[in-house]
């Protein structure tokens, strides 16, 4: 078996919008992966000031020091390209991500109920294109990052807090057609169409 002929897993549509970030996942894990997935496809990671706003109304207040730390990434990342450390994103410039596949794992906690508190993992794509190109020749395909979310005040709020951040596992790379992969849970999303 392998990621690409398994069945896929649907996303939770969210039932609100705060600060640019999409609300209203249900208390489950596919809505723990469905918050992940919306947040990192609506993420402004080119834009800081954006950015903040987003992190602010998706992050735990348990997680210290992490929105600043995104900040901080952004602003290399801008500068990286040439731009500005602080900024909005260029006019014309049009970034999209899509996330491809998650592995999920539940980790301990010892003040919340099992389950309230889940590693994603994530592979996704990210296209940019400008009114003169609108095709992107280079654009970055099978990247992969984490997040831990737990649930709190009604929601999925992304955390790293020591205490979850030390059980953090690493996975197998993801190939659609990988066996090995499969073996380490991963499993492609299926979009709304």
């Amino acid at each position: 078996m392998t990621p690409e002929r398994a069945k896929k897993v649907p996303l939770s549509v969210p039932t609100g919008q705060k600060d640019g970030v999409s609300t209203g996942f249900p208390h489950t894990v596919g809505g723990s992966i469905s918050a992940v997935v919306y947040f990192w496809e609506e993420y402004a990671w080119l834009d800081d000031q954006k950015a903040r706003q987003q992190l602010e109304a998706a992050t735990s207040p348990d997680a210290m020091g992490f929105i600043d730390q995104q900040i901080s990434e952004i602003r290399k990342g801008r500068e990286a390209i040439n731009l500005p450390p602080s900024g909005g994103t260029p006019a014309g410039l049009t970034v999209s991500t899509t996330v491809e596949a998650v592995r999920v794992r539940t980790l301990r906690s010892d003040d919340l109920p099992r389950g309230d508190v889940i590693h994603v993992w994530v592979s996704f794509d990210r296209y940019a294109t400008t009114p003169e190109k609108s095709t992107d020749d280079n654009p970055l395909k099978g990247e992969e990052t984490d997040f831990i979310v737990k649930w709190q005040d009604g929601a999925w709020k992304l955390t790293n807090e020591p205490k979850y951040w030390k059980q953090r596992t690493f996975p197998a790379a993801y190939f659609p057609d990988s066996p090995y992969a499969w073996r380490d849970m991963w499993v492609q999303l299926k979009h709304a169409d």
